[in-house]
């Protein structure tokens, strides 16, 4: 299982907000899987794999650190 997080904004005016995270199989079923539980509301809907996140600063005691 792959986990993406889930960035969007209606406006680009905006700036991006996290709207949540997917676990999937595939990057493709992760796309069709934000549309589902996100909508298609947006301007921008963006995934960003989980495992290509490089934190530079990280409070203690969140899921993952």
């Amino acid at each position: 299982m792959r986990r993406y997080l889930v960035f969007g904004r209606t406006e680009y005016a905006e700036p991006l907000k996290e709207q949540g995270v997917l676990s999937v199989e595939s990057e493709q079923l992760a796309r069709h899987q934000a549309v589902e539980e996100f909508g298609e509301r947006w301007v921008e809907l963006v995934l960003i794999p989980e495992a290509e996140i490089h934190w530079v600063v990280r409070a203690e005691g969140r899921d993952g650190a």
